[in-house]
């Protein structure tokens, strides 16, 4: 589910398809090494617990039920606001403009800071029950970083590597998301919204 995180796969696909692509690889890097270095601390921090025991807390499941249903009443709000329904001419958000025109170092930095730190977290907890060597468990969440950011990764590399048909593609997904945004968004939260409930419902079975 990291690593097909869409909200970080629309934010790709923007940065592409702007006026400064190559925000994409800063944008890359801060998700990559982020995803590596919250894993890492939880892993020097905890590496002396026991947790081949521990089972996800009841608590914490019916958080994530909780986050689900917000997730799911949000799609339903997005859904209800598509211009198809409302009557609006659909236009580009500032959102979508701002992120065409920021900073490399703020792409750096929001890349970093939009990881799912609670997936990242329960992935390198799972690590920890390997008993595995520290050393290895490093090795471990290195290579989950790397594949966190594999999709992101791909559209770069098919931008780099076919950049006149990527840029076609990317121009029209860009123009797509622009009219289409609360359709775009609805299904990204519906997504996460079953992704959550059905982890705390799993949990709270298990």
């Amino acid at each position: 589910m990291c690593a097909l995180s869409p909200w970080a796969i629309v934010a790709v696909i923007l940065m592409l398809a702007s006026d400064r692509p190559s925000n994409a690889y800063a944008w890359l890097a801060g998700w990559v090494l982020s995803t590596f270095a919250v894993g890492a601390a939880v892993v020097l921090l905890f590496g002396g617990y026991d947790f081949s025991d521990s089972t996800p807390s009841t608590a914490a499941c019916a958080v994530q039920i909780a986050l689900g249903a917000l997730l799911l009443l949000l799609a339903a709000r997005f859904w209800s606001r598509r211009p198809a329904r409302t009557g609006r001419l659909p236009k580009e958000p500032r959102w979508m403009e701002r992120i065409g025109r920021m900073r490399a170092r703020w792409a750096f930095l929001i890349g970093a800071f939009w990881i799912n730190t609670a997936l990242v977290v329960a992935a390198a907890t799972d690590a920890l029950r390997s008993n595995l060597p520290e050393g290895q468990l490093l090795v471990v969440l290195a290579v989950f970083a790397l594949v966190t950011g594999s999709v992101q990764g791909a559209l770069i590399l098919y931008w780099v590597f076919a950049r006149q048909r990527a840029d076609a593609g990317l121009g029209r997904l860009r123009e797509w998301i622009a009219r289409n945004q609360e359709a775009a968004l609805a299904a990204i939260a519906l997504v996460l919204a079953l992704w959550l409930a059905g982890k705390g419902i799993h949990g709270l079975r298990g």
